[in-house]
């Protein structure tokens, strides 16, 4: 098969990533989102296993049915979060709660379109958030096609360590102390003129990321939620290059048992707010 997806839960915890593959006359679409976790006890709609878990999934059944030529991936966002915004509000999201407690989610999309007479694939990357898109390349070379660093984790990640080196070890004591940044941040996300992450109710332009790249013949497409991606940037067992070349040699569940085992052991303690989080990819492999 030309892709392959993954996509768990962190330990105890409901799925809140969402990897989905569109295939149309022309073109494919990889879409990965990872839905943040709740910052209150209170739902907003009944339906789905948390708000989150129902935002990422609603907002993929909408930007499905609305997938098309001819328009911008933005406007298709734009249009797809009229019918989720529709839905939310139907299902009880009502206006005065909290922007804190407003779901929203990481987008990673990429459109594969058909090969041409050299078998180059071209792909066009609309991204929201901090997941990964990488590429490699037949000769080995590895590109990340969406470089961005998310100031926001780099904080949280200090603020972890500096609770670390106070003593407070237990995970869900150091939840409950980040909880006030945590949610300040959340309401600037939610409120913010030109949003960083998908959100319900964008109150300008997104601040999205996009860009045009060419996989050609037989390189490997690796869409990552930050989950999967504490193998690099938190836990330090892979690098790019590494990590593609494991998913190549090995696959995407082998690469998600390797990520579970070792926040099962004790090495992976007071490296992240959670001690396991949601994980999920999708890999595209060009003929």
């Amino acid at each position: 098969m030309r892709y392959s997806l993954v996509s768990s839960a962190g330990k105890g915890r409901i799925n809140e990533d969402l990897a989905v593959v569109y295939e149309r006359d022309g073109w494919t679409d990889l879409v990965l989102m990872d839905g943040a976790t709740p910052l209150t006890g209170d739902r907003c709609v009944a339906a789905g296993a948390s708000d989150p878990a129902w935002f990422v999934r609603r907002f993929a059944q909408d930007l499905g049915r609305v997938l098309r030529a001819g328009a911008s991936q933005e406007a298709l966002v734009l249009e797809a979060l009229d019918h989720t915004r529709a839905a939310f509000r139907a299902a009880g999201g009502s206006a005065d709660v909290p922007p804190y407690a407003w779901p929203i989610a990481t987008l990673a999309w990429v459109r594969v379109y058909d090969p041409d007479a050299e078998g180059n694939h071209a792909l066009d990357l609309f991204c929201l958030g901090d997941s990964k898109v990488l590429l490699l390349c037949p000769d080995g070379a590895v590109r990340d096609l969406d470089p961005f660093e998310n100031p926001q984790e780099q904080a949280t990640q200090a603020a972890v360590a500096a609770l670390v080196s106070e003593g407070v070890n237990d995970p869900a004591e150091r939840w409950t102390r980040l909880l006030p940044m945590l949610r300040a941040r959340r309401h600037e996300q939610n409120t913010a003129d030109r949003p960083a992450v998908l959100c319900l109710d964008p109150r300008g332009p997104f601040q999205a990321r996009t860009a045009r790249a060419a996989a050609p013949p037989g390189a490997l497409l690796l869409l990552l939620s930050d989950g999967l991606y504490r193998l690099v940037d938190t836990y330090g067992l892979h690098g790019d290059a590494s990590l593609l070349d494991a998913c190549r040699a090995r696959g995407l569940d082998a690469l998600l048992d390797e990520l579970r085992a070792f926040e099962a052991g004790k090495e992976a303690a007071g490296l992240a707010a959670k001690s396991a989080d949601d994980a999920s990819a999708i890999a595209w492999r060009f003929a």
